[in-house]
């Protein structure tokens, strides 16, 4: 085999590994994702892009929500916790798609219109793509540059 055909199979591996390399730390890490979906963005009240869910809880679901001894200062879409519960992860070959399976999810995107609700904020991700991502692929990488 010539030089040339050796490194244009060794390219053409590492480029086939990419995405199924990013899908399988996706696939492998799904309880972080969710994680940080609901407890890291929505328990604090945050959407996809760091902003506040708003509008605000009404006055009556502030009372019912101080009662329960849940935080009643920001949105956390947590009531009973099925919302949270549903959350689900799909890691695609080059995508990965989050959804939540409750009859009221399709309410909650239209009481609050001006949030991205379901997404991963940049910062998580940038942070994901650092620890998670690159090692597996340096790993990748390494593994099939050496046989």
């Amino acid at each position: 085999m010539s030089v040339s055909k050796y490194f244009k199979d060794k390219l053409n591996k590492l480029e086939a590994s990419i995405n199924p390399t990013i899908k399988q730390t996706f696939d492998r890490n799904k309880s972080l994702v969710i994680e940080q979906q609901t407890y890291e963005q929505w328990y604090k009240g945050e959407d996809q892009k760091g902003s506040n869910l708003v509008p605000s809880y009404a006055l009556s679901t502030k009372v019912v929500k101080k009662r329960k001894g849940q935080p009643f200062n920001r949105v956390t879409l947590n009531d009973t916790g099925d919302l949270y519960k549903s959350v689900k992860v799909d890691a695609q070959t080059n995508s990965m798609i989050i959804s939540a399976n409750v009859e009221y999810y399709k309410y909650l995107v239209a009481h609050y219109p001006k949030n991205q609700i379901l997404g991963l904020q940049d910062e998580f991700l940038k942070q994901f793509v650092t620890t998670k991502v690159l090692p597996n692929l340096k790993k990748k990488f390494k593994d099939i540059i050496s046989k």
